[in-house]
C-alpha cells in the first residue's frame, strides 16, 4: 500500500527542486516549511535547529545527497529524502537508518568544487548521527 502523502510530498519536493533554484526543500504534511537556496548541509544544520521536532517525520529534497546530509537527516529522524544526485554511501546510510529515499542518480562522489565537500571530510570516520551533528554544528559554526 503507498502511502498517499509521501507519494504527494515527494511529489512536490521533485517539482521544487527541478523548477527552482533551491538547494534544500523540507515538506511536512504536504506543505513546504523550509526552502533555501545555498551550502545545503549549513541550511540543513540551520533548519535542526529552527525546526527542532517538526523536523522529524519531514521529507527533505537537496539538491546534492552526500554522508554528511544523509546522517543529518538520520539525526533528524526524516521520513524520506529526494535529490537528483547522492553518493552510494549516502543511500546506503538511508537505508540503514530506515528512511526511503527517491534518488535519481547515483554519483561516485561530491565534486571537489562544491562547498559540500569540507563537511563530507568531516564526516569521513564517522558512522554515528549525533557525533556527525556535534561536529558539523561546530565546524558550521566555526
Amino acid at each position: 500500500m503507498i502511502d498517499e502523502e509521501l507519494k504527494n510530498s515527494l511529489e512536490l519536493v521533485r517539482d521544487i527542486l527541478e523548477t527552482s533554484e533551491s538547494d534544500i526543500v523540507i515538506v511536512k504534511n504536504t506543505q513546504v516549511i523550509y526552502n533555501k537556496q545555498g551550502d545545503t548541509v549549513g541550511l540543513l544544520i540551520k533548519a535542526i535547529e529552527e525546526l527542532s521536532d517538526n523536523l522529524k517525520g519531514s521529507i527533505v529534497g537537496l539538491r546534492v545527497l552526500g554522508k554528511s546530509s544523509s546522517l543529518l537527516c538520520r539525526y533528524a529522524e526524516v521520513k524520506a529524502v529526494c535529490s537528483p544526485h547522492a553518493t552510494k554511501t549516502a543511500i546506503a546510510l538511508l537505508i540503514i537508518g530506515g528512511i526511503s529515499s527517491q534518488i535519481d542518480e547515483m554519483i561516485r562522489e561530491i565534486d571537489h568544487e562544491s562547498d559540500i565537500v569540507k563537511y563530507e571530510r568531516i564526516v569521513e570516520k564517522i558512522s554515528s548521527p549525533e557525533q556527525a551533528y556535534k561536529f558539523l554544528k561546530e565546524s558550521f559554526i566555526n
